[in-house]
């Protein structure tokens, strides 16, 4: 065997050692849609090839955020692309090799080596910059008047989104959940004993270990809350009281609800998205008690996900949102200490 050889084994045991510092680096990737595994291709290039002029090299690139999630996507995104380059790299050994051929797979290896020890630097130090302050959707309901949503919809009643604002507003969905279809209808529940107003959510964010396929939100006809009231005229309009609402793209919709805020309360100073329904929404139910009610109505598989949702504080105070079913296809999973659940029919009317 020639040195050369044995540098070449040597640099690809030095690699294999380095992707096992990393952790199976494959771990997540059958939840990993093809989607994700297109843009981390594209953005792990997107970082090799600014680290190619930076002084600080790779590790100054990435580490060129003061957001946690930016430069954790940044980590996996390269481990994901450094992995792709070094099963193209194996595929490119066939032997007999040139003396040619040697020496280029010699140069891919040693640039590989150096990104991979990049990686594990960057990976055992973390993000050690300052930190960018969240600027998280929920602030957003600051300011807004208590019956902010109402008004909102009520903006958009002439509109081609009226009966997507009330879907939104009443169960805090997300706008790519409109783009598949929430179907509406009104019927009476024998385990309630009365008529309710039901809405079937397919989730957009559902993995083998995260969201819900399909969850199941429900309100009393009588509820005599603005939002049921508006959506049930428009049941009553149909012929056999159902619907299914949809929206064709989400950022139109996202656009539309930002027009209306605008027009509305021109000196908001923070944007007006279909988010915001689904922090108010999340508000009202932490108002109203239950941790599990939250993460299933938000669509979560964890019960710690809606933590990042809006304040029992935020809730609108006399304008709750009382739904009377509140189901999810997937138990929830807990993160924490175990909360007392309060089904959203079992609390008493705000005074």
């Amino acid at each position: 065997m020639n040195p050369l050889e044995d540098q070449l084994k040597l640099m690809l045991i030095r690699c294999d050692q380095q992707f096992r510092q990393l952790a199976p680096s494959d771990r997540h990737r059958s939840s990993r849609s093809a989607n994700t595994e297109h843009d981390y291709l594209l953005l792990g290039q997107s970082l090799l090839m600014r680290a190619r002029y930076a002084e600080s090299g790779l590790v100054g690139v990435v580490a060129s955020t003061g957001r946690s999630t930016t430069f954790y996507k940044r980590l996996a995104a390269l481990r994901y692309t450094l992995q792709m380059r070094q099963l193209e790299i194996l595929d490119s050994i066939v032997e007999p090799l040139s003396l040619l051929q040697a020496r280029e797979l010699l140069r891919a290896l040693t640039e590989q080596h150096c990104h991979l020890a990049a990686l594990v630097t960057l990976k055992t130090h973390g993000l050690t910059g300052p930190r960018t302050e969240r600027k998280g959707k929920r602030r957003a309901l600051t300011g807004l008047p208590r019956d902010w949503r109402e008004a909102l919809c009520q903006r958009g009643t002439t509109g081609k989104y009226a009966s997507a604002l009330l879907v939104a507003a009443l169960t805090g969905c997300r706008p790519a959940e409109l783009e598949h279809g929430v179907k509406v209808w009104r019927g009476y529940d024998a385990k309630h004993k009365r008529s309710l107003i039901h809405f079937e959510i397919v989730g957009a964010k559902v993995k083998a270990r995260q969201g819900q396929p399909v969850r199941h939100i429900a309100y009393a006809e009588e509820d005599g809350h603005p939002l049921v009231a508006m959506l049930n005229s428009s049941l009553s309009a149909t012929e056999d009281a159902s619907l299914t609402v949809k929206i064709e793209k989400a950022l139109n919709f996202t656009v539309e609800v930002r027009r209306l805020a605008a027009n509305l309360w021109p000196n908001h100073r923070h944007a007006v998205t279909p988010y915001c329904f689904r922090h108010q929404w999340a508000a009202d139910a932490k108002r109203a008690g239950g941790v599990d009610t939250i993460s299933r109505g938000l669509g979560h598989l964890s019960n710690k996900t809606q933590q990042r949702y809006g304040t029992a504080s935020q809730a609108s105070h006399g304008r709750l949102l009382r739904p009377v079913i509140v189901e999810a296809e997937r138990a929830i999973r807990r993160a924490g200490p175990r909360h007392p659940a309060i089904r959203p029919d079992e609390v008493e009317p705000a005074p």
